[in-house]
């Protein structure tokens, strides 16, 4: 890439460079395009905005790539689910890689005699950086304000083998926020140094360090942001390439580098001065909408009976049920959570005698000491599925409960529970120590 100071206005850029730049321009231009229309609806909505119809312009895209999919690739396009590993979204980087190798091709025969791009280098610099920032700030946010990998009660009491590999990442970030805030502020500072031009460099260059280890954790984790992770640790090396050379000579070589200034946007040094400010307030805007939304979703009010209970009793109609493992009726613990990634105010798990789960959205009235079950939610994926049971609850007791349904699964079903205290887990009970005589690992 080019030297970004005054003079490569004049100079003559590498064939290969030139190259390399204009199908750079097409790939991550469509990148970036795609990307923004795809957080649009995601920022509106957090900001109580309906933006469906942008979504819309997916599915015209659909036809041209279910066909490269099914005759091409071997795949079969379910849905146009982007931001994601689906085959829709493999399928349509690929033919973004194709088109825009068509596009430079054409491109550089067209223009051959150019020698540099000085100015569409600035511009392209300029969309590229806000576009990555963006993303570091959307993804940085949701760890720093711990929405992205919250913690989640039920991972106290279901055994390990059950966990899916994403499971355990989430799981094992989660109970340790600091640890999460602090790879957030990582990708926050990131975004926030791609705002301003002179400091491209280090925020391009600590964009690729967060997004090689994001890229590793989705890779090894089998973590459905590959595509996604993948493209900005891509997109932070374009914007990193022009500044590679030097970056080589001070880290390797112990050689001093010259300084070098931007490439301006405009002519005049008053347009320039005016475009830096508005930078500046756009990606301070963004980042505080962003913020915004993570910080409703993480202060939603923490449900009623939040915690986990124990079953000591059970019976259905009128009648015991031993605690049998192979009894599929009978209860084990129930848990009320927080609502995190669902639209219903509580999340109600219930953990079956063989450790396995049935998770329902729904409200608490503390008033009626009614428990409304409004949604069945599938497992690993949050998808809904509307339905109607209502449980009745009271206390008899400090730290007991009792549950009554007259149609859980068909059967009038009675309860009786102790509530657990989350701290009492080694997982919760442990917390930090300077000084260990001995390991403490189990």
């Amino acid at each position: 890439m080019p030297q970004d100071d005054e003079a490569a206005v004049e100079a003559h850029w590498h064939p290969l460079t030139r190259i390399g730049f204009r199908f750079g321009v097409c790939y991550f231009g469509a990148i970036g395009l795609a990307g923004v229309l795809g957080l649009i609806p995601i920022l509106l909505a957090g900001l109580g905005i309906e933006a469906g119809s942008v979504l819309h312009v997916v599915t015209l895209a659909r036809p041209p790539i279910e066909w490269t999919a099914t005759h091409v690739l071997g795949l079969r396009v379910t849905s146009t689910q982007v931001g994601s590993d689906s085959a829709f979204q493999w399928t349509g980087l690929f033919l973004l890689v194709v088109l825009s190798a068509v596009a430079t091709a054409a491109w550089s025969v067209l223009d051959r005699r150019r020698a540099s791009y000085t100015r569409l280098f600035a511009w392209t610099q300029l969309s590229l950086r806000f576009v990555l920032a963006l993303a570091m700030f959307y993804f940085g946010m949701a760890k720093a304000i711990p929405t992205q990998m919250p913690f989640v009660l039920n991972r106290l009491v279901e055994p390990y083998g059950n966990f899916s590999p994403q499971g355990v990442l989430w799981s094992q970030i989660s109970v340790s926020q600091p640890y999460e805030i602090a790879l957030g502020a990582a990708e926050l500072l990131a975004g926030l140094l791609l705002l301003v031009p002179r400091a491209t460099a280090a925020g391009a260059l600590l964009c690729a360090v967060d997004m090689t280890q994001v890229f590793l954790l989705n890779m090894t984790y089998d973590v459905r942001l590959k595509t996604v992770s993948s493209q900005f640790l891509l997109l932070s090396l374009f914007l990193l390439a022009p500044y590679g050379r030097r970056l080589l000579a001070a880290l390797f070589a112990g050689r001093p580098t010259q300084a070098t200034r931007p490439v301006p946007l405009f002519g005049s040094a008053r347009a320039n001065r005016i475009a830096l400010v508005a930078q500046l307030v756009v990606g301070l805007l963004l980042l505080g909408v962003i913020g915004a939304q993570n910080w409703r979703q993480w202060s939603k009010e923490t449900p009623e009976l939040y915690g986990i209970y124990r079953v000591d009793g059970f019976s259905s109609e009128g009648y015991a049920r031993d605690p049998l493992l192979t009894d599929e009726l009978r209860w084990r613990r129930v848990i009320i959570d927080r609502p995190f990634h669902v639209s219903d105010p509580m999340v109600l798990t219930i953990q079956h005698m063989d450790d396995s789960f049935e998770v329902y959205g729904g409200t608490i009235d503390p008033k009626r000491h009614h428990i409304d079950l409004r949604h069945r939610i599938a497992l690993g994926t949050f998808e809904e599925t509307p339905i109607r049971v209502r449980l009745t609850y009271w206390w008899p007791e400090p730290g007991r409960m009792v549950i009554d349904a007259d149609d859980y699964a068909g059967h009038r079903i009675h309860a009786w529970f102790t509530e657990l205290d989350p701290q009492s887990f080694p997982l919760l009970e442990r917390g930090f120590s300077w000084v260990q005589e001995t390991p403490y690992n189990r």
